[in-house]
């Protein structure tokens, strides 16, 4: 309803107004009220909306090692840009997407056959890794304590919570930059949570928070993978 009032009709506030008494008074006999009491309830609606995409961040990385006093390798001087998006927001944005309402596990299971009580597995939390998180936690080689839920609940701030699991992944498709010599590997990012189906599907449950730095040097694989580590340490 704000988008249609404010975007598609362009209505002044005034008429916003007047619409919106109309609407209460029809709504009178019924004991109700319409989403909005006036335009200043409409406006302070819109601006506390979040929209947008989580926002790009960046920090160098370089090596810190001890450096030739005579013809150090040039990797060694040179400071490496990795830019990324805060993992946390973009968890958050992902599990607060209400087009995954219907399409979203908020707790692992287990799934059988009714036929012959097969094991069933087709998305994330219906995994035997996810099982097992949520029903044992090792604390020793010997002790199991139970439902990490469970654990969670301890905290009285953590109550509503649940366990997100992180899925990270890199297609290894490089990025090449036209200046500098760089190249960088994308970093994606998922939650568990989500079906797989839309993970699949490219709706907003799979994405892009990382270019991680790649030295352009095929003699150098030990500096690019320490690279690639600790921007992801950082990250």
């Amino acid at each position: 309803m704000a988008e249609f009032l404010f975007s598609r009709c362009q209505m002044s506030a005034p008429k916003m107004d007047a619409l919106l008494d109309l609407w209460a008074s029809s709504l009178y006999p019924h004991q109700t009220q319409p989403p909005f009491s006036n335009h200043h309830h409409l406006y302070r609606t819109i601006d506390a909306t979040a929209t947008g995409e989580v926002k790009w961040q960046c920090f160098s990385a370089g090596y810190t090692g001890e450096i030739p006093t005579v013809n150090p390798p040039p990797w060694m001087l040179k400071k490496y840009d990795v830019w990324f998006r805060d993992p946390r927001q973009v968890a958050c944005q992902i599990l607060g997407n209400l087009s995954f309402s219907n399409e979203i596990d908020l707790r692992p299971f287990e799934e059988y056959s009714t036929e012959d009580q097969t094991r069933q597995y087709k998305d994330f939390m219906s995994g035997e890794w996810a099982w097992e998180q949520a029903v044992r936690h090792i604390l020793t080689p010997l002790t199991w304590i139970s439902q990490i839920q469970d654990i969670i609940s301890e905290d009285e701030s953590m109550h509503g919570s649940t366990f997100v699991p992180i899925i990270l992944g890199s297609n290894k498709t490089t990025v090449s930059v036209a200046t500098g010599n760089n190249e960088y590997y994308p970093l994606y990012m998922s939650v568990g949570n989500v079906h797989n189906n839309i993970r699949h599907a490219h709706r907003e449950a799979l994405i892009l928070i990382g270019f991680l730095a790649i030295p352009k040097s095929k003699y150098f694989m030990h500096i690019q993978h320490l690279i690639v580590h600790v921007s992801l340490s950082i990250h």
